[in-house]
């Protein structure tokens, strides 16, 4: 297990992409991964200088100066030459996603080394895994890890638009690493809209809070225009939902764009997620109603709102999978719950049969969380499955 991170001191950690400074970045993506120990390497006169790069990593303990990282197998650190490391040299900028998959990759055969090099920028940068022996000897061959999309990593090389451009590629990586659980129509369209939105508010002070409050206004109000008749204001509702949705990728995105993700921050976009999906449908079914004058589309309410309550449940229930293909899983799981059915509503609302869909979702639902719910316990006593346990 990779615990220790090398880092010879950016000589810009300091600057600042989307309001988190350089050598911050590197410690806390590091540290999301598992890293537990940084050393960095520096001259004694520049570690004032490196510390302004720190941010909220200083006055940490587990953040060590050195001069030398040769010093770290013996003397009061005595690191064993085979303590699995990773290594950061340059003003390197990668990817989480990048990290995580050479930490599998080194896990999966721990006497490699592997290396990431800078695709951009100073392309002396670079990211290195191995045990601490073998990247001390600075060995040149290393094992392929592609990189993400191509974009990253980007190393910062003093040019006036480097900044910009490594903006610009973790961006772009970040549209990328969700397209294992995105729906067809979310890759296909919403994450090209929303990652671009992503980047220009993340140079701003509005907060993926924010951004997930005003998307639920939004959502409301077209859960309210549903519930009123009238076949203009019936399409107005769905383009509005579709924006909705288009926009619910832009508080997450936002957030990892400036590190700022939160426990909080994920169960309020799904708490709020399910409120716009309640809404939208009760507006729907009493839409109906006020159209037809018939009490089944209220007696439907009720039947919608059961078949909520057990589709939460059986995707609780998937996700507490976990084992050795659980990842893969979970994506399908999330696949299967997106809001791609967005843009049937415009279809049926262009059409004018919106009735189509409640009637749909109010049997559909039942079906799905069963389903889902048989499909999980086939999934659970799979070879390499267990249930997750808190």
């Amino acid at each position: 297990m990779v615990q220790v991170a090398l880092i010879a001191a950016p000589s810009r950690g300091s600057e600042k992409l989307y309001g988190r400074k350089l050598l911050e970045r590197m410690l806390l993506t590091c540290e999301r991964a598992g890293i537990k120990q940084f050393f960095i390497r520096c001259e004694n006169g520049e570690q004032e200088e490196t510390k302004e790069g720190l941010g909220s990593f200083r006055g940490r303990p587990d953040i060590q100066f050195v001069d030398s990282f040769k010093g770290l197998t013996n003397g009061p650190h005595q690191l064993a030459a085979s303590t699995p490391c990773i290594a950061l040299e340059g003003n390197v900028v990668f990817a989480r996603s990048q990290l995580d998959s050479m930490i599998d990759r080194y896990n999966a055969k721990p006497s490699q080394v592997l290396r990431l090099a800078s695709t951009g920028g100073d392309l002396e940068g670079r990211v290195s895994m191995g045990p601490l022996g073998e990247l001390l000897r600075n060995l040149q061959t290393a094992g392929a890890v592609a990189s993400l999309a191509g974009t990253l990593p980007y190393s910062l090389d003093g040019h006036p638009a480097d900044r910009h451009e490594a903006e610009l590629r973790l961006a772009k990586a970040l549209r990328h690493e969700t397209t294992s659980t995105d729906g067809f129509m979310a890759r296909l369209f919403d994450r090209k809209i929303s990652w671009r939105i992503s980047r220009r508010l993340a140079y701003g002070r509005i907060t993926p809070n924010q951004v997930t409050i005003g998307n639920t206004v939004l959502g409301l109000v077209a859960a309210t225009m549903f519930a009123v008749p009238g076949y203009w204001l019936r399409i107005v509702a769905s383009l509005l939902f579709l924006i909705s949705i288009t926009i619910d990728g832009v508080d997450g995105e936002l957030a990892r764009l400036k590190m700022v993700e939160s426990e909080f921050g994920g169960r309020l976009d799904k708490a709020t997620d399910n409120l716009v999906h309640v809404a939208i449908f009760i507006g729907m079914a009493v839409g109906c109603y006020r159209a037809s004058g018939s009490v089944t589309y209220l007696w439907l309410v009720g039947l919608l709102l059961g078949g909520f309550a057990l589709c939460g449940l059986s995707v609780s229930h998937a996700l507490r999978i976990k084992g050795a293909e659980a990842e893969e899983w979970i994506s399908q799981v999330e696949r299967a719950t997106g809001r791609d059915f967005a843009y049937l509503l415009v279809l049926l609302a262009v059409i004018g049969h919106l009735e189509y869909f409640i009637w749909g979702t109010a049997f559909g639902t039942y079906i799905f969380a069963s389903g889902l719910w048989l499909l999980t316990l086939r999934q659970r006593d799979q070879p390499g499955h267990r249930p997750q346990t808190n």
